[in-house]
């Protein structure tokens, strides 16, 4: 029996059972489901996202065009083996911009958006550009993309680029959402991939969780730690919508298939 779905109000979806080192390898190689000659997006679900996914129709028109969902969080991990997945770990983006940096790019185009000072967007492009990639970059400080103008630019430069890969690192759920739109772009034939804080992780302006914490399940509590005024107040307002999610899943039963009999 498969696996039963994620359900939440805007978007229903199984989580994909891809590992980093995997999503990397299908990065570089696109193989399916980042098959060539088309563009792609991969979004990453934790908590936050399937709290804002109780509310946000966009995101979820966003998570319905993904060809990849992938388990950033523990919590979705647990919740998705529950319903009768076999994940064994997360996928994270930090985790898989980390991986894509450390290889040899070979003369591949990679473009990054984001970051939360330039600086931290010039130091993580010049870590890919010391291993062999072809970097083009957009800052987009806040309130960039809020005019429709810079993105008909960006989506121009990529398809310019001919990139292969886009990491955005806008936040979620505009970095979703950007991704969504830049799927219809002329010319982009990318991977979009929403990536959070990770261009500020690469750059070592920001620290991830110490691995122990990260094998632990607690890197929530290391971000609560250096961040507790913004990230105390999310975190746990996030609780009560994942439970919902949890209770909307074990009780879904999907309608069977048009014509069939029901004995």
């Amino acid at each position: 029996m498969s696996a039963r779905p994620l359900v939440t109000q805007n978007a229903t979806f199984q989580i994909s059972p891809f590992d980093e080192e995997q999503v990397v390898a299908a990065l570089l190689d696109r193989t399916p489901p980042l098959d060539a000659g088309r563009p792609h997006l991969i979004v990453t679900p934790n908590m936050n996202h399937l709290a804002r996914l109780q509310a946000s129709a966009p995101l979820g028109a966003a998570y319905d065009r993904a060809d990849m969902i992938l388990a950033d969080g523990w919590p979705v991990v647990r919740l998705a083996n529950s319903l009768g997945a076999q994940i064994t770990g997360r996928a994270t983006g930090s985790g898989i911009v980390r991986r894509l940096a450390d290889t040899p790019g070979e003369g591949r185009t990679i473009f990054l958006v984001g970051g939360s000072t330039p600086q931290a967007t010039d130091t993580a492009a010049a870590r890919f550009r010391s291993n062999g990639w072809l970097v083009e970059t957009e800052h987009a400080p806040i309130g960039w993309l809020d005019d429709t103008a810079n993105i008909d630019e960006l989506a121009g430069r990529i398809a310019a680029s001919q990139a292969s890969i886009v990491l955005l690192g806008v936040g979620s759920p505009k970095q979703e959402i950007l991704g969504a739109t830049l799927l219809d772009a002329p010319g982009v034939t990318a991977t979009m991939l929403g990536i959070g804080a990770s261009i500020d992780f690469l750059a070592g302006h920001t620290r991830r969780a110490p691995e122990w914490m990260q094998r632990l399940g607690i890197e929530w509590l290391h971000r609560i730690i250096t961040d507790p005024a913004r990230l105390l107040r999310r975190y746990a307002g996030d609780v009560v919508p994942f439970v919902r999610v949890a209770r909307q899943s074990r009780r879904f039963r999907p309608s069977p298939p048009e014509g069939a009999t029901l004995s």
